[in-house]
């Protein structure tokens, strides 16, 4: 396979018998992170079909559009944003015409929240992760309260809807509402808040619909999905509410299952797991405590960590009768579940990178990302840990996957993604992003791909001074003659090459993990979340 050009440039050197990827040179004090910190740099050029070409020509059957989604604009006037999760929402998008053509585009979100910002040269007040620098004084930190998060910069999705056969496109955070968008264009279409039965009528002067997932899930077998909603009692003595909510289309939702939390027991759940005949929720010991939440206006100092007394619960829904079974494991902090499935023998399995504790998501402070020593300081690993619920005896083992001994790093990824065709099914292979890879430096992000049917496929993808963000598995077409593997497909992952500062869209064979094509983008790409492959998108 031929070199692409950029490794040439800059003396990659890569080892065709693992795969691993190294390189020759450091910056000019011998520390390989540069230009790390324009991950978190604001960019706000904004394209619409702008050409891009690959080193080499792409397949022709990759026909659709990748859309990704994260923050790239962390001040506006003279007040900034904290925290990484804060900067305001922007999306990116390839579409493969499916004839070896590519076009790139990019633009913000257009929320209330960022139009209202731009037009008054300001950070206008709304709920946000961390805080600003300055400060909101009192009074606009009430305002954001009441306005409540508007920035819709963690993920894109796809919904069923009436007189549209390609779905709405809609972009999503941990919050009840979300924006529809033009998934060709970019364009925001505007605001989306679905109304849900039993919170209307008099609940909605009892409740108020707040927390959500920014990763729902399909339902096995069916054009719907799963998400959940969080309904807060704003009346003392009154439990708060969590409700599994099947999505019909984009305005139509449907309650399977509803249960009530103590007041103290409102926890983050940012993702969970569905098979075919169950939905399954990790609630962590991190509560939001709702005093800290009125005073002080910011959601990271909202939560608190109680896991030196609390254990983890785990809802299990069963989906036709909406029963619910609950489960208690010693606690740890989780961000993405990957997949769940069922066995033969009624147990359901479900495969998690899970956290000692909550820091992980507090540490992400802009100041200590664009310090070099502070953020070496981190330890961002989680353990990939598999749960086994046994439904015949009400129990749950819990046992974290063997550290993989020619790459220790294949067990140490969050921002996991697999092949979507084995959603709900026993799988093999899970691809995700590992920072901190050597142990000595934040800015050592790799790419791994962890073969967890132990067949000795463990891989790695990294170059140094390049920074890859999640990636979405692409399978091979089918093919007449062969039967295709679970991982025979393509990764689409942007990077950031830091020697340059140029960002360039990576296509990785899923197999090998070695670098199939790149292409150069006209503009850098912060940092990004989360993000889909949609096919034949028109």
């Amino acid at each position: 396979m031929a070199q692409p050009s950029y490794e040439k440039e800059v003396g990659a050197v890569r080892s065709q018998e693992t795969g691993k990827h190294y390189r020759t040179r450091t910056d000019e004090n011998g520390i390989q992170d540069k230009g790390f910190e324009n991950m978190f740099r604001t960019n706000t050029k904004e394209l619409e079909n702008v050409p891009i070409h690959f080193d080499k020509p792409i397949p022709r059957w990759i026909n659709g559009i990748l859309i990704r989604n994260g923050p790239a604009q962390f001040e506006v006037g003279n007040r900034s944003v904290c925290h990484m999760f804060d900067g305001y929402g922007k999306l990116y998008s390839w579409q493969f015409k499916g004839n070896g053509t590519v076009l790139f585009s990019t633009k913000f979100i257009k929320s209330s929240f960022y139009k209202k910002s731009i037009s008054q040269n300001d950070i206008s007040p709304y709920l946000l992760f961390g805080s600003t620098e300055p400060r909101f004084n009192h009074l606009l930190m009430l305002l954001a309260l009441w306005r409540g998060m508007d920035n819709m910069n963690v993920n894109i999705y796809r919904f069923p809807s009436e007189g549209n056969k390609q779905g709405s496109f809609v972009t999503l955070n941990d919050v009840w509402d979300n924006y529809e968008i033009d998934p060709v264009s970019l364009r925001t279409i505007g605001n989306l808040h679905p109304e849900v039965p039993s919170t209307g009528g008099i609940n909605s002067f009892i409740f108020k619909n707040v927390m959500s997932t920014a990763h729902p899930l399909p339902e096995y077998g069916t054009p719907h999905h799963f998400t959940y909603l969080y309904s807060l009692a704003i009346i003392p003595g009154v439990k708060h509410r969590i409700s599994l909510i099947r999505i019909k289309s984009t305005t139509e939702r449907e309650v399977v299952a509803q249960w009530s939390v103590d007041p103290d027991e409102v926890s983050f759940m940012h993702s969970f797991s569905v098979t075919p005949n169950y939905v399954i929720f990790f609630s962590p010991p991190l509560f939001l405590d709702i005093k800290s939440f009125l005073t002080s206006g910011s959601i990271s100092k909202s939560f608190k960590w109680n896991g030196a007394r609390r254990n983890m619960t785990i809802y299990v829904i069963e989906i036709k009768s909406g029963i619910i079974r609950t489960f208690h494991v010693p606690p740890v902090f989780y961000l993405h579940h990957i997949n769940a499935f069922e066995t033969w023998t009624k147990e359901i399995v479900i495969d998690v990178p899970t956290y000692f504790d909550a820091s992980i998501i507090f540490d992400l402070k802009l100041e200590t990302l664009l310090n070099r020593s502070e953020r070496n300081k981190l330890n961002p690993h989680p353990v990939l840990t598999r749960y086994g619920i046994n439904l015949n005896i009400t129990q749950v083992s819990v046992k974290p996957f063997p550290e993989s001994v020619k790459y220790p790093c294949a067990t140490k990824f969050d921002m996991p993604i697999i092949n979507e065709n084995y959603r709900s099914r026993n799988y093999c292979y899970v691809y995700g992003l590992v920072s901190k890879c050597d142990d000595i430096n934040y800015s050592h992000f790799a790419l791994v791909k962890k073969d967890l049917c132990d067949n000795g496929k463990d891989r790695m993808w990294f170059y140094p001074n390049h920074y890859p963000a999640e990636m979405w598995f692409i399978p091979f077409p089918a093919n007449n003659h062969s039967k295709l593997n679970e991982d025979d497909g393509y990764l689409l992952v942007p990077v950031l090459d830091g020697e340059k500062n140029v960002s360039y869209l990576a296509i990785i064979d899923a197999v090998s993990m070695t670098t199939s094509h790149t292409a150069d983008l006209p503009t850098r790409v912060p940092e990004t979340f989360h993000g889909r492959f949609f096919p034949t998108v028109k």
